[in-house]
């Protein structure tokens, strides 16, 4: 895995026992097993400013909560559209969740260049290591895509993936 600033990024937030929050981890450690630079967040969203300040392309990927069918993918890059804030990204153990991670990445200037959010919608946000299936089924599949990709940053091979 190459943790330089100059390259790219995943980053899997959310805390693994934590049932489908754990889903971005999930999808985190198996990326980083297969070579790609991926790392696990379970802190503060104010921590993912020093882990995206100034790459050229991050992608994160974190459980979201709502009105979504479980296991769906919602691909996001526009983060001022207002269905990126209201997204429903499961963060009542962190004081400060993605979307004001990324507001408060733009006021300090510490942003990648370019920033794809992948939220899987949960279903089950209890204690527990396990993923709920369909939330496991969408990260099996989200990995799958991340690592047969010739450039796993293409934004345009994750947006098509909000069509499942």
């Amino acid at each position: 895995m190459s943790s330089a600033p100059d390259s790219g990024i995943i980053i899997g937030l959310g805390h693994a026992e934590r049932r489908d929050d754990g889903a971005g981890p999930y999808v985190a450690r198996a990326l980083e097993e297969r070579g790609l630079p991926a790392v696990v967040h379970q802190g503060e969203g104010s921590g993912l400013l020093d882990l995206w300040a100034f790459r050229p392309a991050c992608i994160v990927i974190d459980a979201i909560s709502g009105a979504e069918a479980p296991g769906r993918l919602r691909v996001f890059t526009g983060h001022d559209d207002p269905a990126f804030q209201r997204a429903g990204f499961v963060h009542s153990t962190h004081r400060l969740g993605l979307p004001e991670a990324v507001a408060l990445g733009r006021a300090l200037g510490r942003m990648p260049e370019r920033l794809v959010v992948v939220g899987i919608a949960g279903a089950a946000f209890g204690f527990g290591a396990t993923l709920s299936p369909p939330v496991a089924a969408a990260a099996e599949r989200l990995i799958d895509v991340l690592t047969r990709a010739e450039d796993a940053f293409d934004a345009d091979l994750l947006v098509g993936l909000s069509r499942f």
